[in-house]
C-alpha cells in the first residue's frame, strides 16, 4: 500500500508540475483558462505543491513497516458481468440522452439513471475485477472497453486513468500477474493518447484544434496544475475578493452539498459544487452563468489549504497524506475497502473539493454493497442454469 501511495504522489508531481514547468521553460506559459500571468504567484504554486508532496514521499519511504500485499478474496468471474455490464449501460445511455451537451446543463443530475450508476462505478468495477477476483481475467480486454467508454464519454483522461490503474495495483498481490499487461499497454497507449485527448475535446462541442503547437499547449494546459493553482494565489496575494471562495469552500457548505448528494430529495438549498465557481471567483464570470454553465476547474489539496490557513498548508497536507496512508494500513484484510480509499486517493490531492471527493468515495462504496449483493445472486442464477441445462439435454 504505502508503494501505491507513494506512486501515485511522484506520478501527480512530475505529470502535473514538473513536466509543465519544464514546457514553460522551454516555450513559455500559454494559458488556457484567462490571459493572467503572474510569475510570483506561478513559482508559489510549485513550491507550495512540491514541498509537501516530496516530504510526503520522505516521510512514507522511511517508515518502518512490512509491506503487505493485500491478497484476492472474490471466487469465480462474477465481476467480468457486472463491469461490462456498467461500462455499456453507462454509454448507452449518454447517447440516448443527449451526450456531453446534457453533462453540461446539468439535466442528468437528479434522473434515476444517474442514482444507478452510483452502484455501478466502472473505474471501481475495474480495480475489482483485476485485483480482487481470484480467476484471471482479460486485462487487455477489459482496459480497452474502460478506455473507449471513457474517451466516448467526452472525457480526456482516457490513457491516463490506466496509469492509476497501475499504481493502485502496486498495492496487490494479484498485480504481479498484470504487471507486464498493464505496462505494455500503457507503453502503446500513451502514443494514441493525443489522438483520444483530440476527439474527446471535439466530442465537447469546443471546436477543431488547429495546429501542432495549439494541441500541445492545450494537453499542457489540461494536464498542468500550475495555472489553476496561480489565479487564487495571484488573488490572495494581491488582497483581492475572495468573498465567494469563502462562502462556496466553507467546511458546512459543502458538508450540506454532500448531504444532498447523497441521499434522495433536497434538504438544503440547491447549489452546484464548488469548483464550479471557480470561473465566478478568478475568471470574472457571473455567478449565475457558472450555475448554469458546467465547467469543473479544480486546484490542489496544499492550495486549497493555504487559502485556508496560510503556510500551515504544508504540515497539513502532509497530515492528510500519512493519516490517508495508516486508514488503508488499517483496513488492509478488506480488499474492498482499499479499493474504495485508493480509487478516490488522487482526487483528494488533485482534483480537490469535499463534496467531488466525498462524492466519489460515497459511489465506491454504493459499488461495493451492490457487489455483495450482486455475487451470491450470481452464484444462485448460476447453479439454476446448470441444473436446467441437463434437464433440457435429457429431454
Amino acid at each position: 500500500m504505502k508503494k501505491a501511495i507513494i506512486a501515485i504522489l511522484l506520478y501527480f508531481l512530475i505529470l502535473h508540475v514538473f513536466i509543465p514547468c519544464i514546457y514553460y521553460c522551454f516555450f513559455g506559459i500559454t494559458p488556457i483558462y484567462s490571459d493572467l500571468v503572474d510569475y510570483p504567484s506561478l513559482i508559489k504554486a510549485v513550491l507550495l505543491i512540491s514541498i509537501p508532496i516530496l516530504i510526503s514521499v520522505f516521510i512514507l519511504k522511511f517508515t518502518p513497516s512490512k509491506e503487505d500485499y493485500i491478497s484476492p478474496n472474490i471466487e469465480g468471474k462474477p465481476i467480468n458481468v457486472l463491469f461490462y455490464f456498467a461500462v455499456l449501460l453507462k454509454l448507452i445511455t449518454f447517447y440516448f440522452t443527449g451526450g456531453y451537451e446534457t453533462i453540461l446543463s446539468g439535466e442528468s443530475n437528479g434522473t434515476l439513471m444517474n442514482y444507478i450508476f452510483l452502484f455501478l462505478n466502472p473505474f471501481t468495477l475495474l480495480l475489482i475485477l483485476l485485483f480482487v477476483q481470484k480467476k484471471k481475467s482479460n486485462v487487455i480486454k477489459a482496459i480497452i472497453f474502460y478506455v473507449a467508454y471513457v474517451t466516448l464519454s467526452g472525457s480526456r483522461s482516457g490513457i491516463i486513468s490506466i496509469f492509476f490503474v497501475f499504481f493502485i495495483g502496486l498495492a496487490f498481490e494479484r498485480f504481479s500477474i498484470y504487471r507486464q499487461m498493464i505496462y505494455r499497454f500503457l507503453k502503446y497507449g500513451i502514443l494514441i493518447a493525443p489522438f483520444l485527448f483530440i476527439y474527446a475535446t471535439k466530442s465537447r462541442g469546443i471546436g477543431e484544434l488547429i495546429g501542432f503547437d495549439v494541441i500541445l499547449n492545450q494537453i499542457v494546459g489540461r494536464i498542468s496544475t500550475l495555472e489553476t493553482s496561480m489565479l487564487p494565489l495571484y488573488y490572495d496575494s494581491n488582497n483581492l475578493d475572495l468573498s465567494l471562495f469563502y462562502l462556496k469552500y466553507d467546511f458546512w457548505h459543502q458538508l450540506k452539498l454532500s448531504i444532498d448528494a447523497v441521499l434522495p430529495g433536497q434538504f438544503f438549498e440547491n447549489d452546484v459544487m464548488p469548483n464550479n465557481y471557480y470561473r465566478s471567483m478568478f475568471m470574472g464570470f457571473s455567478e449565475s452563468f457558472v450555475a448554469e454553465n458546467y465547467m469543473s476547474i479544480n486546484f490542489t489539496l496544499p492550495v486549497y489549504l493555504y487559502l485556508k490557513y496560510s503556510y500551515f498548508a504544508i504540515p497539513f497536507t502532509v497530515l492528510y497524506v500519512i493519516v490517508f496512508y495508516r486508514i488503508l494500513y488499517f483496513f488492509r484484510n478488506n480488499p474492498l475497502v482499499v479499493i474504495a480509499f485508493l480509487s478516490s486517493f488522487f482526487n483528494l490531492i488533485y482534483f480537490f473539493d469535499w463534496v467531488m471527493f466525498f462524492t466519489q468515495l460515497y459511489s465506491s462504496f454504493l459499488t461495493i454493497i451492490f457487489i455483495k449483493a450482486f455475487i451470491p445472486s450470481f452464484r444462485i442464477l448460476k447453479q439454476i442454469i446448470m441444473q436446467v441445462k441437463p434437464y433440457e439435454s435429457t429431454s
